[in-house]
């Protein structure tokens, strides 16, 4: 039946640019029922989900087709203009230069920020590894252990442990950090040469990155978010540069990359063994056509999956990492079940006999906060022990009451997750690190007020917030455009970030934190420039190449 539906419209309309009609209209109609207000505390009383009536249902069919003329539209513009984003025949010669050039304009730029947030922001997160660094606490995987050696490594370099002070670890790893970050964007400046990009697109992104404060805010904020999110943007370039030319094939030298860029992937934050193993499903699954290059990828994706899984599973068990991984994992759960408390919803009494032993039942109300779980996972007397021995029974509880609550917990979800699919919703919890935190025993210098009495921070401190969901859904349209002009070559270096964006709807423990899906930032020029390549020679039956 579909595919008679298909081979009937497929002229007239595009059944992929559709199905994100559909699906961004929903998130429209949807986001009216929202109310959030940033305050101190957030409650059910000032974050709420109103509820849904008919005339949404109307709206939606109202509001679908504007959306897919939109996307239409935004199709024929970048077919028509895609051939000017590249040169035919034209090269660049020494683009060794143009990397070069491109990082050395970054890092000047950049520099003002450095002396105005000497030694770098600093998270509770970060406190807890620079703890953990210095042997002040045990060392646990509540965060990364490589991202805890990384800072071991600091102030073993600037001599932290035979009594040279901690403030040059920090000062270091502020430093490396922001090269880090500047060598990747020159890296991509770069491969647009290799690709062969016009020059004015290559300045355009340049000066973006050099200009726009959330590039250089991230080098300055110490927490693990931003080295993850550049293994993922280098990862999604190599992935790029690697199917898009030639006849797909991977060769050893590229397999060894993708080991590496996936090792980096999975160890640099929590969700990364979940983020590889759906990329590495989806990249298996579009290379199917290309037998040599799926069996390397599923040999490798396999030995990494079951190499790091017992690592970072039976291992750290043993060692005593693994301290909270199942609570850590389930943030979106406890918020429904605590929403469903709060409001009053059916809960039997063999549910109410698992939840008392974690908490009780008036305490879930009493901590309930629609946007964040920390004030259940951390208080004093929840049964984090309990939880993480009897979470098969945690579960089966939770997927009773769901279905007892339907409503509810979908509200609860909508609640716990608005800052990543909500476009009009942004806060600023996690979205730079300009300070430091509370629990940090340490003093953040600003040296051009001091000496200079300018205030170089109140010229770039943001005095609004981009919503996090506008890149997902970026990102989500250049899926769909890919989908619909076949570009199976693009859809592959997406998988990354859309595995990073899934991982967070999944399990996100607040609401708002911008930090988390920051690659999707990251990635947004890429992604960009796969969705223009698509119209290159127009739809047609075959692949279009996804770059030049």
């Amino acid at each position: 039946m579909l595919h008679r539906i298909y081979e009937k419209y497929k002229g007239r309309v595009n059944l992929w640019y559709a199905f994100f009609a559909m699906m961004f209209s929903a998130m429209l109609v949807i986001s009216r029922h929202i109310f959030y207000t940033e305050a101190e505390t957030s409650t059910i009383d000032n974050v709420f989900v109103t509820d849904f009536h008919f005339v949404d249902f109307i709206a939606w069919i109202g509001i679908l087709p504007v959306v897919y003329l939109a996307m239409k539209a935004v199709a024929y513009m970048c077919m028509v203009g895609s051939g000017a984003l590249f040169r035919e025949k034209e090269t660049y010669k020494r683009g060794i230069w143009v990397l070069a050039g491109a990082f050395a304009l970054l890092m000047l730029v950049w520099f003002p920020y450095l002396p105005s947030y000497w030694p770098g922001g600093i998270y509770a997160d970060t406190v807890d590894s620079i703890q953990m660094a210095l042997y002040k606490d045990a060392l646990d995987s509540h965060n990364p252990v490589w991202y805890t050696m990384l800072w071991r490594f600091m102030f073993w370099i600037t001599g932290a442990f035979s009594g040279e002070g901690e403030y040059g670890g920090l000062k270091l790893f502020t430093v490396v950090q922001t090269i880090v970050l500047a060598l990747a964007l020159a890296y991509f400046i770069y491969r647009c040469c290799q690709w062969g990009l016009h020059k004015a697109f290559l300045l355009f992104w340049l000066l973006i990155f050099a200009l726009f404060p959330l590039y250089p805010f991230y080098g300055i904020s110490l927490w693990k978010d931003t080295l993850f999110s550049v293994a993922v943007f280098l990862f999604s370039i190599f992935l790029y540069d690697t199917f898009s030319r030639g006849d797909g094939e991977i060769s050893g030298r590229q397999l060894a990359e993708y080991c590496l860029f996936s090792i980096c992937i999975i160890f640099l934050r929590n969700n990364g063994l979940y983020v590889f193993a759906f990329y590495a499903a989806m990249i298996l699954l579009l290379c199917l056509k290309r037998k040599k290059t799926a069996v390397k990828i599923a040999i490798a994706s396999v030995l990494l999956l079951f190499f790091s899984g017992m690592l970072q599973g039976p291992v750290y068990d043993w060692r005593g990492y693994n301290i909270d991984r199942t609570t850590e994992s389930l943030g979106i759960p406890l918020q429904q079940i605590a929403y469903i408390v709060s409001t009053d919803g059916v809960v039997s009494e063999a549910d109410r006999e698992v939840l008392e032993q974690m908490l009780p039942m008036e305490r879930w109300r009493e901590l309930y906060n629609p946007i964040v779980a920390d004030p259940i996972k951390f208080a004093p007397e929840f049964g984090r022990a309990y939880l993480e021995e009897n979470a098969g029974e945690f579960m089966r509880t939770y997927l009773h009451m769901i279905c007892q609550n339907p409503v509810k917990a979908w509200k609860a979800y909508l609640l716990s997750s608005m800052g990543f699919w909500d476009i009009f919703e942004s806060s600023s919890t996690a979205y730079i690190c300009n300070f430091h935190f509370g629990n940090a025993e340490y003093f953040m210098s600003d040296y051009f007020d001091y000496y200079l009495h300018f205030s170089f921070r109140n010229l770039v401190e943001p005095k609004g917030y981009l919503s996090a969901a506008l890149f997902a859904w970026l990102m989500l349209g250049v899926i769909f455009v890919c989908l619909a002009q076949r570009n199976v070559k693009g859809l592959i270096a997406i998988m990354p970030g859309l595995g990073v964006w899934l991982s967070v709807m999944i399990a996100a423990p607040v609401a708002f934190s911008f930090r988390y899906v920051y690659a999707l930032f990251l990635c947004m020029p890429l992604y960009l420039l796969i969705g223009a390549a698509s119209f290159r020679h127009g739809p047609s039956g075959e692949e279009p190449p996804g770059a030049v």
